[in-house]
């Protein structure tokens, strides 16, 4: 019963916010605009950007869309420093949405937001080798793994030497 009452509720916004997946799309192709006119991206549309990817993706799961916008967001979400939610949207995006064609893209993403961005450089390793085992003869797989020789050349150039 209570289920209901909220799919009513969401239909009873969509109606009268006049937020139709055509609409919702048009809002999102005019931040997209907006967002690549200056050299640097506004903050504010940012985030708007984000949120209408968002909702994008809850009011319309099955639109084909919707994982390229959780894709975006998620790319966003690194610009904007938030790279735990980065990983989380990416892995959300890679294993929610078995069709979407850049589920490669998606795991190597991840590896890299580990390595780059958050320096867990085990994390990363097993998320490049995960890349490579889940999407083998990829260029993503390729990349995976050159990245994890370079982690692990970087490895052993920590240990120094015996004299």
């Amino acid at each position: 019963m209570q289920s209901l009452g909220l799919g009513f509720i969401m239909w009873v916004v969509l109606i009268f916010s006049g937020c139709s997946e055509q609409g919702l799309r048009d809002r999102i192709h005019d931040l997209e605009g907006r967002a690549f006119e200056a050299m640097v991206l506004d903050p504010e549309v940012r985030q708007d950007l984000m949120t209408e990817y968002a909702n994008f993706a809850r009011l319309f799961p099955e639109d084909a869309f919707a994982p390229e916008a959780l894709f975006r967001r998620a790319d966003l979400l690194v610009h904007a420093g938030k790279y735990e939610l980065a990983v989380l949207q990416l892995q959300n995006v890679h294993d929610g949405f078995p069709a979407f064609d850049k589920r490669p893209d998606c795991a190597l993403m991840m590896a890299y937001v580990y390595d780059v961005h958050l320096k867990d450089k085990s994390l990363a390793r097993r998320a490049y080798l995960r890349t490579e085992a889940l999407h083998p003869g990829t260029p993503q797989a390729e990349i995976a793994l050159q990245s994890v020789a370079l982690l692990d050349q970087g490895a052993q150039w920590l240990v120094a030497p015996s004299p």
